[in-house]
């Protein structure tokens, strides 16, 4: 399968690569991690000058129109950066759920502002065990008598909450002592009856838990139509995981040069470690695992991109790429020997980010059974 890009993604992914190189380099994203906010807002407000957060939204409401590939190439050069940003969980994910699920007035109210970078948004859709629970959350929102909602329970691994202006929670809604199933609502991070507590986190990024005690919620933070919560996840879902392939992609493909260069240069026993054939055996079975994972995600972003059925393909991409990434980091570990482990090197950076990833939207074992049911099994 041959993936030809268009003159317009080559001179996005172009301009990425350079933007990267010279604006977040390891020593920056290191620096960035250490701090409070966890990203640069600087640089925040540069890739929001550029278009990138409102690449794939509607001209309408500030954003650009353009295709999901290009979005998909734009993750994979912020994956070989590893660069910490609330892009993903504000312009992608929560963009994408008030773009799904909220009417005309609510995309006017929010998608301007967070396309322009001056709003972020976040999204909690995990319960206390980590597990993405919006088919039947374990958060309550119970109506009271004037039509208000009084919010409870714990979300767990919502990123950025401590910068963002509002957060997207999916709820059981009660009426009564009926139920409407899961719902959308946007809750604040702080204040009366919500806290969020920082967590430590294997990448560093920040990550909370936010806890509702009996939070208030007005009618009009309720987002889309009762009930129909898990619906709107669902159908972003394919996007969501398709991009976090291209992370993945990216970070590995950042390993392999990183390695491939080190056993060129590395000499042990006056010969470079990558005469040896058993390093380039290992060499090429990295950049084999590579090439695979490129070529897979790439698929399954194309056919999102064309509108047409992927579930088997966005699966298998997942699977795939979260094996790769992490047993590429693995074997990249053993070619390096020693200085790999250490934090002055750039190394752990992608390890950590592998494992992250992988179970990120569901781990390999989650998604290879995605694969065996649309395969009839």
């Amino acid at each position: 399968m041959e993936f030809s890009l268009r003159e317009e993604t080559k001179m996005l992914k172009s301009n990425a690569e350079k933007f990267m190189k010279e604006k977040s380099p390891s020593s920056f994203v290191k620096n960035i991690l250490k701090e409070e906010k966890g990203f640069s807002p600087a640089l925040w407000k540069e890739m929001a000058d550029l278009g990138w957060l409102g690449l794939i939204h509607g001209e309408a409401y500030g954003g650009s129109g353009g295709d999901f590939f290009d979005l998909f190439i734009l993750f994979e050069e912020m994956g070989k950066a590893v660069l910490p940003s609330p892009f993903f969980c504000s312009a992608v994910f929560a963009g994408l759920l008030i773009q799904g699920a909220g009417d005309d007035r609510l995309r006017k109210e929010y998608l301007p502002g967070i396309l322009q970078g001056k709003r972020i948004l976040t999204v909690g859709l995990r319960n206390e065990q980590g597990v993405y629970d919006y088919p039947d959350p374990d958060l309550v929102a119970q109506e009271t008598g004037e039509g208000s909602y009084r919010i409870k329970g714990t979300r767990l691994l919502v990123p950025y909450a401590h910068v963002a202006d509002e957060i997207l929670v999916c709820a059981r809604l009660r009426k009564g002592s009926g139920s409407f199933g899961p719902t959308l609502f946007k809750t604040k991070n702080q204040g009366p009856g919500v806290q969020a507590v920082p967590l430590n986190t294997l990448t560093g990024e920040k990550q909370f838990a936010v806890t509702y005690t009996d939070f208030a919620a007005a009618p009009q933070d309720l987002v889309g139509s009762p009930g129909k919560g898990a619906e709107y996840v669902e159908k972003i879902m394919p996007r969501l995981i398709a991009l976090k392939c291209g992370e993945m992609v990216g970070g590995l493909s950042k390993v392999v040069d990183m390695t491939v260069d080190y056993v060129k240069q590395r000499v042990q026993f006056g010969k470079p470690l990558g005469a040896l054939q058993v390093v380039q055996h290992t060499c090429a079975d990295l950049t084999t695992f590579l090439d695979t994972a490129r070529l897979i995600a790439y698929q399954a972003a194309s056919l999102i991109s064309a509108g047409l059925p992927c579930a088997k393909e966005v699966a298998m991409a997942k699977a795939w790429c979260s094996d790769v990434y992490k047993r590429g980091t693995q074997m990249a570990h053993q070619m390096h020997g020693g200085i790999g482990f250490t934090e002055e090197h750039d190394l752990h950076l992608y390890y950590k980010h592998a494992k992250a990833a992988e179970l990120e939207f569901g781990d390999s074992w989650y998604h290879r059974q995605k694969v065996a049911e649309e395969m009839g099994l």
